[in-house]
C-alpha cells in the first residue's frame, strides 16, 4: 500500500467573505524529502522571510514569483492538489453552525482526494480553535466511514494539527488555497480591495492553469482539481480542464512596478 503525506489548511473563513476554500496537497512519502527541498529554494528564491503564506503577498515581484513557482512545482511533481471552494450564501448548514459547516466540508473534500489514491495517508492540518479539542480525531473517523463504503483501499492512518512553520507543505498549501480562494472572491466582487501584488499573483497562476482567471471549477481531476460547493454553485462561471503552461513566466521587479504604480 502507498503512504501519502497530506498537508490542508483553508482561507476566507472570516466574517465578510462570500467564499471560503479548504485546499489539501498530497504528496507521496517516498517524495517528501525532494518536496521539501524544492520547497525551501522556492522560498529562498522569494525574498520572503519566515514562514510562506498568502498573507505575505502584498508588494513585491518576488513574493507573487514565490507563487507562481510553488504552483509549476506542483503541477510538475507527482503530487496532487485539491479544493473545495465554497459559497457561503447558498450553504444552508453555514448560517445555522459555521464551525459544523466547516467541518462538514473538510470531511468532503478529504474523502475525495484520497479515494482514487488508494493509500494509506497521514493528514497535517494547520492548527486552528475549535469549540471541540478532538476535531481532528472526528475527522479522521468521520472520513474514514465515508471512504469504506466506496470501491477504494485508502484509509486515514492519522489527522493531526501541527504548526505550519515546521511543515513546508503546510506553507505551499496555504499559498495554493489562498490563491484559489482569492480568484473566487474576485469572481464575487472584481472590485475587492486587496494589495496589486494578490490580484496578479492570482492571475498569472491562472494563466499557468490555462485559464484567464481564478475563479473555475474542474471536471473530476487527480492531479488538480478545484470543486465548487453547494451544488448549485457548479460551473458557475463555468467548468474547464486544466492545461498547464509552463512558459507562463515570472515578473520582473519594473513590471511590477509600472502594474502597481497604475492602479
Amino acid at each position: 500500500m502507498d503512504e501519502v503525506v497530506s498537508f490542508a489548511d483553508e482561507s476566507g473563513i472570516s466574517k465578510g467573505s462570500p467564499c471560503y476554500t479548504i485546499g489539501i496537497l498530497n504528496v507521496p512519502s517516498g517524495y517528501l524529502d525532494k518536496f521539501n527541498f524544492n520547497i525551501e529554494k522556492i522560498c529562498k528564491a522569494s525574498g520572503i522571510q519566515g514562514e510562506i503564506k498568502w498573507e505575505k503577498v502584498r508588494k513585491s515581484s518576488g513574493q507573487i514569483n514565490l507563487c507562481l513557482n510553488i504552483l509549476k512545482f506542483v503541477l510538475s511533481s507527482p503530487c496532487t492538489f485539491h479544493a473545495i471552494a465554497v459559497s457561503k450564501g447558498p450553504y444552508k448548514k453555514w448560517h445555522k453552525d459555521e464551525e459544523a459547516a466547516f467541518y462538514t466540508t473538510y470531511n468532503q473534500l478529504l474523502n475525495q482526494s484520497s479515494k482514487g489514491l488508494n493509500a494509506n495517508f497521514k493528514v497535517y492540518i494547520d492548527q486552528k480553535s475549535t469549540k471541540y479539542p478532538k476535531q481532528d480525531e472526528v475527522i479522521q473517523i468521520i472520513t474514514n466511514h465515508m471512504l469504506a463504503k466506496l470501491p477504494t483501499s485508502s484509509k486515514i492512518e492519522l489527522v493531526s494539527m501541527q504548526n505550519s512553520k515546521l511543515h513546508w507543505g503546510l506553507q505551499a498549501v496555504d499559498v495554493l488555497t489562498g490563491a484559489v480562494n482569492t480568484g473566487y472572491l474576485l469572481y464575487f466582487n472584481p472590485n475587492s480591495d486587496m494589495q496589486m501584488a494578490k490580484k496578479l499573483a492570482t492571475f498569472r497562476m491562472a494563466a499557468i492553469l490555462g485559464w484567464d482567471q481564478l475563479a473555475y471549477d474542474t471536471r473530476p481531476n487527480n492531479m488538480f482539481n478545484i470543486w465548487h460547493f453547494p451544488i448549485e454553485t457548479r460551473a458557475i462561471p463555468d467548468t474547464r480542464d486544466i492545461v498547464p503552461n509552463f512558459a507562463i513566466p515570472n515578473v520582473g521587479r519594473a513590471e511590477y512596478e509600472v502594474i502597481a504604480g497604475s492602479k
